[in-house]
């Protein structure tokens, strides 16, 4: 995508955000981000292989699924609060999108394996070294932050420093989490990196702390790694006798620069106590 269709990407997915529990339409979509309707639609198809209806119904259906894990509300609360007008019709959807009901859904710790959109192995338990990089750190919807910082720090680095022969990794960070209810949703930090660049290219140097980390494997699309977050620090956690060390954020190393809807091999880093 060029930089003015990213923008614009970006822009109509932070309205469907801003606007979940509400009806949608095109229209209104289109309207404001300044495109036309079949335009928008060329933009979806081009970015996530989906129309924006499909994104908009399966990003309600996500939001519901956290809140019927969190047992907070009853499935009627949920239904009407992701738009549905009644709690039938939501749970029709929600059937159609995981496979089962609300009501089975609120007996699972979490999505990994009913959905074959990525795949996590078990991982390894290894010893780090300290690791310093430079970053560009954005806040915003996490999609929002996420794109805008490898968009700033990709106008940094050279052809060279792009390509196929670069020995260095390209380290993305997610601060906080929106769902514990302690970070605004559009206030989360990202930071995008990279080590072994050979100059200073103007950005902050951060220091990874070395220690003890859970390694794990992922093959996916950068975009579908919060389904990894939740089964660590859900299921994972819970089963694997290793504490996560909550005061360090967890990281992702990238062996080329990551493209947010193109299918990567890449490491997920989890600091253990």
């Amino acid at each position: 995508m060029t930089y003015i269709n990213n923008h614009a990407f970006v822009k109509a997915v932070r309205y469907i955000y801003d606007n979940i529990d509400q009806p949608i339409n095109l229209d209104e979509i289109s309207n404001k981000i300044g495109l036309s309707t079949s335009s928008l639609k060329r933009l979806f198809k081009e970015a996530l292989k989906q129309s924006p209806g499909v994104f908009i119904r399966h990003l309600r259906m996500e939001l519901a699924f956290r809140s019927i894990q969190s047992r907070q509300d009853s499935i009627l609360e949920v239904a009407l609060s992701s738009g549905f007008e009644d709690q039938s019709a939501f749970a029709r959807s929600f059937k159609e999108t995981f496979g089962y009901s609300p009501s089975e859904a609120r007996k699972k710790l979490n999505l990994m394996s009913e959905l074959e959109s990525i795949t996590l192995d078990e991982p390894d338990i290894v010893e780090i070294a300290d690791l310093i990089y430079q970053a560009v750190t954005e806040k915003g919807l996490y999609m929002e932050a996420a794109a805008t910082a490898w968009a700033h720090l990709k106008e940094k680095l050279t052809t060279q420093e792009l390509g196929d022969d670069f020995a260095g990794l390209f380290i993305g960070i997610g601060h906080d989490n929106p769902h514990e209810g302690e970070v605004a949703p559009d206030q989360v930090r990202f930071s995008a990196g990279v080590t072994l660049c050979q100059r200073d290219i103007g950005l902050t140097k951060v220091k990874i702390p070395g220690g003890s980390y859970a390694r794990f494997r992922y093959l996916g699309t950068p975009v579908n790694l919060g389904l990894a977050y939740h089964y660590i620090y859900g299921k994972w956690a819970e089963d694997s006798g290793h504490k996560i060390n909550e005061e360090i954020p967890a990281f992702i190393a990238f062996d080329c620069f990551p493209e947010a809807f193109k299918e990567h091999h890449l490491l997920i880093h989890v600091p253990l106590a």
